[in-house]
């Protein structure tokens, strides 16, 4: 028996030879490609009740979607190693061994994955169990009133959807966090770790100053990028073992406007990107690039100044050795209120006059 094609029904012309654009079963079934439907979402049908698929059909089509037709697993699996669905929909019970649950493990490896939506007049708990088993996205109990199951498919695709795209966000946030950062420590491998370190000492400082959760979380990742700009700066000037000219100090004070520059595609990160630019900012109005003075810098923004020059002062450089805690206290001290906001500098010269270096004790978990 030849089923008709998903386009309306046209049957095939006599004597028409096979394409390869074509899925042909045993039975003769041909599919339209899917170059036929390129603006409308297309879903998978699989029933092996003739009746039951045609009024399926009829539904799903009425709703816009693009229909291909399976009667059997082995159809339907045929038919999704070589086209992309939005959503497979499938009767439980296909023939009397196979179960239309079987299809998801066929939809789960699919890039991107395809959601299964079962549904069955039989609802047994074994078939529930198998099926959920299976990770199908959900089990619709015939008979089902139309409008039910078109929300039910326009509610599993739309959340398909938006679990890939948070999938996509999560792996362009790690090569924002993890891939970026360390591209920059590799052209200096001296700061190996200085970013990470730099995410710990901002977030101890900030819960100490009352910093919000919100404003938290774009100050660690702005600590993590705040040099992003230095991948700008040659490699000669980064890693020198000695003071730098005037000239080659010039070009280092290039790179926070250049990580301004590199992360300007983030328009939901508006402060991250100005405590990015302002971190080399000064209290007096003397630092670079704008000679921002005084509360022109926000707090997260002042709290990274410091903790940027801590890490700088407590690790280990190409030019200088590590300084031990009592000469940082002394700086602080000096620096309040002409290179540091002069509370923040007197909070941490106490602190870690008091505490040492567990005044900058990292938060568990704090990046995301």
């Amino acid at each position: 028996m030849r089923l008709p094609h998903a386009d309306g029904g046209r049957p095939n012309p006599a004597g028409e030879a096979p394409t390869s654009d074509r899925v042909s079963s045993r039975a003769g079934m041909e599919v339209s490609p899917p170059t036929q439907w390129p603006n409308r979402q297309r879903i998978l049908l699989v029933d092996d009740e003739p009746d039951g698929l045609h009024g399926l059909r009829q539904v799903l089509e009425a709703a816009d979607y693009a229909v291909s037709v399976a009667t059997s697993l082995r159809q339907a699996v045929a038919l999704m190693r070589q086209q992309q669905f939005q959503l497979v929909l499938t009767d439980l019970y296909l023939g009397t061994t196979d179960l239309g649950s079987q299809i998801a493990e066929v939809a789960r490896e699919r890039r991107p994955c395809t959601p299964v939506i079962v549904f069955t007049g039989r609802p047994t708990f074994d078939g529930a169990q198998e099926a959920l088993r299976k990770h199908v996205a959900d089990i619709v109990v015939k008979p089902f009133d139309p409008n039910n199951l078109l929300a039910t498919c326009r509610r599993v695709i739309t959340e398909t959807e938006l679990a890939r795209r948070n999938q996509e966000l999560a792996s362009a946030n790690q090569v924002l966090t993890s891939v970026l950062p360390r591209t920059i420590e590799m052209k200096d491998p001296t700061t190996s770790g200085h970013a990470a370190r730099v995410v710990g000492y901002t977030d101890a400082l900030a819960c100490r100053c009352g910093v919000g959760a919100e404003d938290r979380a774009s100050l660690r990742l702005a600590a993590l990028l705040h040099d992003i700009g230095k991948i700008g700066v040659p490699d000669h000037i980064l890693t020198k073992p000695g003071p730098l000219t005037a000239d080659e100090m010039e070009v280092v004070k290039r790179h926070p406007a250049m990580g301004y520059e590199v992360l300007s595609d983030l328009a939901d990160h508006a402060d991250m990107r100005n405590w990015v630019y302002q971190h080399h900012e000064r209290w007096d109005g003397k630092g670079y690039p704008n000679g921002l003075r005084g509360e022109e810098v926000q707090l997260p923004g002042r709290i990274l100044v410091l903790a940027e020059v801590y890490d700088a002062l407590a690790e280990p450089r190409s030019y200088k050795p590590a300084w031990p805690i009592p000469k940082i206290v002394a700086l602080f001290r000096d620096q309040a209120g002409r290179q540091f906001d002069p509370t923040l500098a007197n909070m941490v010269a106490d602190g870690l006059d008091r505490m040492g270096y567990r005044f900058f004790a990292a938060n568990p978990g704090m990046l995301f």
